[in-house]
């Protein structure tokens, strides 16, 4: 056989034309969208946690913690290891896999009604868990048909790809520290090992309370918290008793939020805002709604999810006192 007949047989196995270009494309999109994904979880580290958390598929914090931080390298080093095109069949299935577990885990929510945000994109952009699995099943179905597209088609690798996606990986565990990251906002102190001072909490659009003095009932929440809304009823049952207690609500919501919510729940008691920092150390490692019987800026007592009734309150206030 000729030599010029051997390199036409081997053109046909190597296509041409701008349908090759579509795999790439696609995992350079994907690839795209897992770097912004990545880079807004680790801005906000304790948040990303904090929404795991609210699944309820894991209940230990260290697991969960463990988890976020493997899951933000892992996806980083997959974003650049797709944009640099590095092993783009091993990078697709492994996103594949990683977007299955999204899948299952949002859909998860979706079913239990256990979160109203994916955290997905930390703060930034707020999805529920139903638009993120249907999200995640579109990006899976992108990766699948990158990985089908690439075929067995050889990609020429060099050792400065590998060496790319290594230190990728690396840098991946060090950007949450990058971004201020500090285990104390998750496994701080907690308001139920003892009493907790409240003086250095401003809160915005309540000027007019002051914690150093009184007794309140303080919830820390989220107005798009599902949990929150539905506990709207029992506090205001709670702040029509005057004799024991003022029922305030704290969250990190901007007034827009805030007022949406008053309007579509109508509480009894007012809502104001506290800074993010502040609002995590308060609630240390506890679970939102939680409810901080507060006596002259010190904390008396504390209850998670299950809003406490008016005999166990007065019992709080009848055993402690600072």
């Amino acid at each position: 056989m000729s030599r010029n007949k051997i390199i036409s047989k081997q053109g046909l196995h190597k296509p041409r034309g701008w349908p090759l270009s579509i795999p790439r494309v696609l995992a350079a999109a994907l690839g795209l969208i897992l770097l912004t994904a990545v880079l807004l979880k680790a801005i906000d580290m304790e948040l990303f946690i904090r929404q795991i958390t609210a699944y309820g598929i894991i209940s230990s914090r260290h697991v969960v913690v463990l988890g976020a931080w493997v899951f933000i390298a892992l996806e980083f080093a997959l974003g650049v290891g797709l944009l640099v095109h590095y092993r783009p069949r091993l990078m697709l299935l492994l996103t594949a896999i990683l977007l299955l577990i999204f899948v299952g885990a949002t859909a998860f929510a979706w079913f239990t009604d256990a979160t109203q945000d994916c955290g997905c994109f930390g703060a930034w952009l707020k999805h529920t868990p139903g638009e993120a699995a249907l999200g995640n099943l579109i990006l899976l179905a992108a990766a699948v048909l990158a990985w089908v597209g690439h075929g067995h088609a050889q990609v020429a690798q060099t050792g400065a790809k590998a060496w790319a996606v290594t230190t990728v990986c690396l840098v991946g565990l060090a950007l949450p520290v990058i971004f201020g990251f500090s285990t104390s906002g998750i496994f701080g102190s907690d308001s139920k090992t003892g009493p907790v001072k409240l003086s250095d909490v401003h809160i915005q659009g309540l000027d007019y309370i002051d914690l150093n003095y009184g007794t309140y009932l303080i919830i820390l929440m989220g107005t798009d918290c599902l949990h929150c809304q539905e506990a709207v009823p029992q506090l205001n049952m709670l702040a029509e008793e005057t004799d024991l207690q003022d029922v305030i609500a704290l969250c990190t919501n901007g007034e827009s939020e805030r007022l949406v919510f008053v309007e579509e729940f109508q509480p009894m008691f007012p809502v104001g805002q506290i800074s993010e920092n502040v609002f995590w150390r308060l609630l240390g490692s506890g679970d939102i709604p939680r409810y901080m019987l507060v006596r002259d800026q010190h904390v008396l007592h504390t209850w998670d999810q299950d809003v406490p009734d008016k005999d166990t309150i007065q019992s709080a206030l009848s055993q402690g006192s600072p």
